[in-house]
């Protein structure tokens, strides 16, 4: 199984080190269209990265939580998942409130940080969609993970095109998906309230991109991972009718965009699809490479990154804000390293691409002091 779990570890690697590069442009004035989100409904490279942490959590519990079960039983691993998610929540949390900012002589972390933390986020949601899916996995038989996860994104789509709701002045809307304006966005703006929100001023209404409802079919991108991870790593067989599977997944997502649009902030059945048949086929992809040629060996840098992915995140997180928060004469140290790229460097986005390598690189090399010390953090 070594080359299988390598391959994961790669995959996760990968996913990690995509989200750093896309996250820290030197400027987001300048940056290259497969490095930016879908502006609302499609599908840019960048938007695999998300859904490619949480299928690779689902890839993982199909390889860990048979052992924990048998090891521990059913109610030790659910505390264990509970711990989990929440020490994530607490992490996205933290990294929201580690912010203050010094060019303002009067700024109220109180009123600025502290009274409107964002409830939900990245961290949040990786947290969330592992405590649900190790209680689904506790109390289902693998043989219907799949079938959960096909329910809950017909679930998820029966409410987003049936239920109506109404907004403040009145108005009564059903079955759509657009920006601020949709059954998700109705509920994050009811439940958690607008200044809790990542789309504060979103009309008619406040919503996150992490939001409660869009929750769900998270949660079946990781039961997908599930399913792929028994048969692709775990008990490796059926390889052909999985990657046959993935490869329909993707055909009938596009298909049903017309109907249902593909989009990552709200999460639709025909994202989860289309990203999750990718990504059994990377996964695929790179188990084959790392089998026959042995591409992922230890000290790889995706296997270092994957084997600490949270740490990464974490020193990415305050490294981001840090270069924000502390200032030079005036002006922040990102601007006093983005600089001397810019007038080495004359292309305005390739200048922008390249801080983000270096961020990259700063990130890394603690990680990889971390690596070959044998220091891995697991939450």
């Amino acid at each position: 199984m070594t080359h299988r779990v390598q391959a994961l570890d790669a995959l996760r690697g990968l996913a990690i080190f995509a989200m750093l590069l896309v996250n820290n442009p030197g400027s987001w004035q300048h940056v290259y269209a497969p490095l930016l989100h879908a502006n609302w409904h499609g599908l840019t490279p960048t938007d695999l990265v998300f859904p490619g942490f949480v299928f690779v959590m689902g890839v993982t519990l199909a390889i860990q939580l048979p052992k924990a079960l048998a090891a521990s039983g059913s109610k030790r691993v659910c505390l264990t998942a509970l711990k989990r998610g929440a020490t994530l929540v607490l992490l996205g949390w933290f990294l929201y409130l580690f912010w203050f900012n010094f060019a303002v002589p009067d700024f109220d972390w109180i009123n600025d940080r502290l009274a409107t933390l964002r409830y939900l986020g990245v961290l949040q949601r990786l947290g969330i969609v592992y405590l649900l899916s190790v209680l689904l996995m506790c109390t289902i038989p693998p043989q219907r993970y799949l079938t959960v996860a096909i329910g809950l994104l017909v679930a998820y789509w029966l409410l987003m095109r049936f239920v109506p709701y109404s907004a403040a002045d009145g108005q009564t809307y059903q079955g759509l998906w657009l920006h601020g304006n949709s059954l998700s966005a109705y509920l994050d703006n009811l439940i958690l309230g607008a200044s809790h929100l990542y789309y504060a001023d979103a009309s008619p209404f406040a919503f996150d991109p992490e939001g409660l409802l869009s929750t769900v079919p998270a949660v079946s991108s990781c039961l997908l991972g599930v399913v792929a991870g028994r048969y692709l790593i775990t008990e490796k067989r059926r390889t052909v009718q999985v990657l046959i599977v993935a490869l329909a997944g993707i055909v009938i997502g596009v298909a049903l965009s017309a109907w249902v649009p593909v989009n990552k902030v709200l999460w639709t059945p025909t994202f989860v699809l289309v990203t999750s048949g990718i990504l059994v086929c990377l996964l695929w992809a790179f188990m084959a490479l790392d089998s026959r040629v042995s591409l992922f060996k230890p000290g790889h840098p995706l296997l270092v990154a994957g084997t600490n992915s949270i740490a990464l995140y974490m020193i990415a997180g305050v490294l981001a804000r840090l270069l924000l928060m502390i200032r030079v004469d005036g002006a922040t140290v990102k601007y006093w390293l983005y600089q001397p790229i810019t007038q080495f460097i004359g292309d305005p986005k390739l200048a922008s691409l390249c801080f983000a390598l270096l961020f990259c690189l700063i990130c890394y090399l603690p990680l990889l002091w971390m690596y070959r010390r044998g220091i891995f953090w697991r939450v």
